[in-house]
Order: C-alpha cells, then structure tokens, then sequence
C-alpha cells in the first residue's frame, strides 16, 4: 500500500544501485496518497495566484502535539530532549513562510501523550481507532514510532484520511534531515517534485533513456495519466506536482548518496536536459541541511492550505510568553560536579528559574549519552526535584533544558555528582524524602523544603541553633500525599549552621541548614 522511494537517508555503496532503485529509507505518502488531497492543491494555488491570502508579515502560530508511542510494556518510547530539536527544526523550515509551530498541551493528556502503549500503533499503525482516540482536535498530531506502517523502509508519512502525520523515532531529531518538515509539507497539501515516478526513478536502465516518457510511469487508474514535466515548464500547471517554480525531477534523488548536483545526463520528453532542485524540501535528494527549501509557490500553497476552511480546527489565539531564551552558564544549583551527596536515597536536584522559560526537560543517567535503561526523565514547572530511587555509591550525570510552548531550542548545562553510601532514616512513617534548597543559602529571605509522602500528615516545622534554641516556628503545616514544597522564611537569622526540624504526631525528621552571608 505504502509505496517506497528513498527519503534522507545515508545511501552506502552496498545498499544503493546507482542505475537503479535505491532502498535505504521510504516515506509512505503514496501517489494515491496525494491524489487524495489533489484538488485541495489545486484550490490552494488558485486562490494564491487571485492574491486571496494574505502576504507575508505577520507571524502565523500552529499547534502541534506529539504522541510519544510505547510498545505494549511502555517501553520504547522516544527521548523529549530530541521532539523539542526537532520542533527547533521545524520551526527554522518554515520560516520563510512566518509560520512557528507551538507546543499544544492535549486538555487531557498534557504537553506530550505518553499514553499509547500499543504494539499496532508502536509498529504498523493498525490501530487507528487508538490513535483517533488521542488525537488532539486541535492541532496537527506527529506519532512518533518505531516502525512507520508495514515496511522496514517506511520512514515517515502523512494520511490524508486521518489528517495526522506519523515517523519513525530515528527520523525525529532536529539534524536538518527534512522527514519531518517533507511530511509537514504534505499535510499543508504539497506533492512530491517527483510526482508519478515514486516506484520508477529515471535511470539509465528505463526504457527511452536518456529521453523521459510524456507520460510519468505510475498509471493510478484506467483514463488516468500523470504527465512528465518538461523543463521549459510548458506543461507544469497540469504535471508532476503543479507548482511551476519546482523544476522537474523524476526521482533522481533516489539514485545517488548526497544533494550533490544532479549530472546523470536524463532529458525531459521534449529532449532537454533535466535540471532538478536537489535541495526542495519536496524532493528526495539528501543530506542538504541547512541549504533545504520551500520555492515561493510552494509557500504560497501551504499559507493557503494554512488560510482554508480545512485548517479551521488549528486556528487559536496562542502567544508566546517568549521569542527567546538564553541558558545561562550557572543554570545547575546543585549537585555539582564532585559533589556527594549526604544521601543516597534523597538526593535533591535544583536549578535557577530562566526568563521566559515555563518548563524544565530534567533529565539523569548513569552515563552522559542519557541512554541507559535507568535512564529518568521529566518535564518541569518547578526549579527542583527529590530522588528517592538512586543507587548508592553511583556517578550520576543530570541536565536541565529550558524551554517553553514555543521557544524549544535553548542548550541544556549538565553537572556531575556521586550518591553516597549512606541512606536516610527518619521516624515519620508517611515522609517518603525531603531536602532543603538552597543549602548553604546566602539568602535573608527564604529557603524551600521539598517533601516527598505516600500519605498526607500535619507537621510543624522549626529552625534550631547550635544551642538548641528554637529561632523560628511554622505551625500547622499540610504535607499531601506526592510532591510538596514550602516556603521557610529566614529573615533576622545570623549565618551559621542551623537544625531544621520536620515533627508530626508519629515522629521527626532533620536536616542541616548552612546560612552564609
């Protein structure tokens, strides 16, 4: 069903026939895919021609929601810290066109949906009543899989059907490869540059070489013909992919390793020689990076798709809290490198609030690829967060990105810190964890007490001197179950250690609190 044509993949000398068809990677938005949406095309660049769309100029923000696909253990599913690179990508691709994708939070399912655990969706797709289930109604959704339809070619594709875009986790990682931006550009109604050659690149092995057919090889039905474009452009209003600043191409793409020039020696029907764009968006030459591009009428195409009544459910009234982040140098608190930690199995981990950041990507591993099965992940409102599941005596490595709906390609700092060998005791049988930050603090003002509980309980809090002395009280503090954090104030007290007491009716717990000044 899903027909193959090479997508931005590494061609290698044993994978490629260079007189023939290559098959490192596919991208499964078929001929009859895009035949689908046919006459949506057709209208786009009509009412872009009469001046119906509004020129350039103003920023135009689209949803975007991505499903992060498990198999039927949950396991599998992709890294964050890639989606928000290739949002960043994404949003460079498009540009041009003043579109910025935005993060859409689903009303149920938060920022990302985690809450596909399927092997028919994880592999294959067949799942589709799944998959419409989580569908986010108002954004463009990208699943994100570890097998694209049926075929271990498959790379990535866009179902008219279902309106939503699918991709091969691998393909989802902001390099500049262009699966994700191409089937975007699906999904705003654009056809392959090489549309009716799909299966068929021209190649020396064709029948005519080096003189192309008028008709493209792919017959989608009887009475049904594609033609070939000619490289005047005569006949490019009604060929290929009827946009006429898209030279023709007749899948050359899939016949060498790069986005080098095309110098294969093919000629259109009418005995010219053929001149592709290698670097469109649309095309399948690869490995062009930053030199990737939409012409001018495919932009055209896709702000009008964007303007029609058939893109009506991503209209929305999203502003940015931000158009720019800037990780700052010191972002880590603590842990820090060569740091061990009094405990083991309470290890606090906090960071600086950022400007215009409303999100943390909070990440930590045994290693510094963050690919380990004990890899942790979690995206944060809160400048902090209490571990009670590290192993003792144990290197951790831990990053925090920045970022917010819109503004996702801010850098991670990452630190370093060794678990001690020692865990924590206390009496209060509800208390999970708890830590003080920051600690030592040179603040007047406050310091946080992040607590972790399997039960809710009532506690006082109170601040101790090296004599014992009480020097402050809090009274009749709530502790609910899950994560907590309260505020203990600290103006009017000296620097020096102190003892920070934790008392409920079934016990106490403590910590030491260093003030500097």
């Amino acid at each position: 069903m899903k027909q193959t044509f090479v997508l931005l993949a590494l061609c290698l000398a044993a994978a490629c026939d260079l007189t023939g068809q290559a098959l490192n990677g596919t991208c499964g938005t078929t001929i009859e895919d895009q035949m689908q949406y046919t006459e949506r095309l057709m209208d786009n660049l009509a009412r872009a021609e009469s001046g119906q769309v509004s020129e350039r100029g103003a920023v135009q923000y689209v949803p975007v929601h991505f499903h992060i696909v498990g198999d039927a253990s949950g396991n599998g599913k992709h890294k964050e810290n890639q989606i928000l690179d290739q949002l960043c990508d994404m949003n460079e691709a498009y540009a041009p066109m003043d579109i910025r994708f935005f993060l859409s939070p689903h009303p149920t399912y938060g920022l990302f949906d985690y809450t596909i655990n399927n092997d028919n969706v994880y592999v294959g797709q067949s799942n589709t009543f799944l998959m419409a289930n989580r569908r986010h109604t108002g954004a463009l959704n990208i699943f994100i899989v570890n097998q694209a339809f049926t075929g271990n070619n498959v790379l990535a594709y866009y179902s008219p059907g279902n309106d939503w875009v699918v991709s091969r986790k691998d393909q989802v990682n902001g390099t500049g490869n262009g699966t994700v931006p191409h089937e975007v550009g699906h999904f705003f109604s654009l056809r392959h540059t090489f549309y009716g050659y799909e299966d068929n690149p021209f190649n020396p092995n064709s029948s005519g070489w080096p003189v192309a057919p008028i008709i493209a090889p792919y017959h989608p039905g009887p009475n049904i013909d594609i033609l070939t474009e000619r490289q005047n452009g005569s006949n490019c209003a009604n060929s290929a992919d009827l946009i006429c600043d898209t030279p023709p191409d007749y899948n050359f793409g899939s016949l060498q390793s790069g986005c080098n020039p095309y110098n294969g020696g093919a000629k259109d029907p009418l005995g010219t020689l053929v001149d592709p764009m290698e670097n469109n968006y649309m095309s399948y030459f690869f490995n062009c990076g930053s030199s990737y591009q939409f012409t001018p009428m495919q932009q055209a195409a896709v702000l009008a798709d964007l303007a029609s009544p058939f893109r009506n459910y991503l209209d929305n009234v999203f502003s940015p809290i931000a158009t720019s982040i800037t990780t700052p140098p010191d972002l880590l608190q603590g842990p820090v490198d060569a740091d061990t930690t009094d405990y083991y199995d309470q290890v606090l981990l906090n960071w600086h609030s950022v400007a215009g950041a409303n999100r943390y990507l909070l990440e930590i591993d045994l290693n510094g690829f963050y690919n380990s099965p004990l890899r942790q992940a979690f995206i944060m409102t809160d400048t902090a967060k209490l571990f009670n599941n590290l192993s003792p005596n144990k290197k951790y490595f831990w990053r925090v990105r920045p970022f917010n709906e819109y503004v996702t390609c801010p850098e991670s700092r990452e630190k370093t810190f060794r678990t001690s060998l020692t865990s924590s005791t206390h009496d209060i049988s509800e208390l999970e964890g708890w830590q003080l930050a920051p600690n030592p603090t040179r603040g007047t003002e406050s310091v946080q007490l992040f607590i972790s509980a399997s039960e809710s309980f009532e506690a006082v809090v109170q601040v101790l001197d090296l004599t014992g002395r009480i020097v402050r009280t809090m009274d009749s503090q709530t502790v609910n179950a899950g994560e907590n954090v309260l505020e203990l104030p600290l103006y009017g007290l000296s620097e020096g250690l102190y003892m920070v007491m934790l008392q409920s009716s079934r016990g106490v717990a403590s910590r030491k609190l260093t003030i500097t000044r």
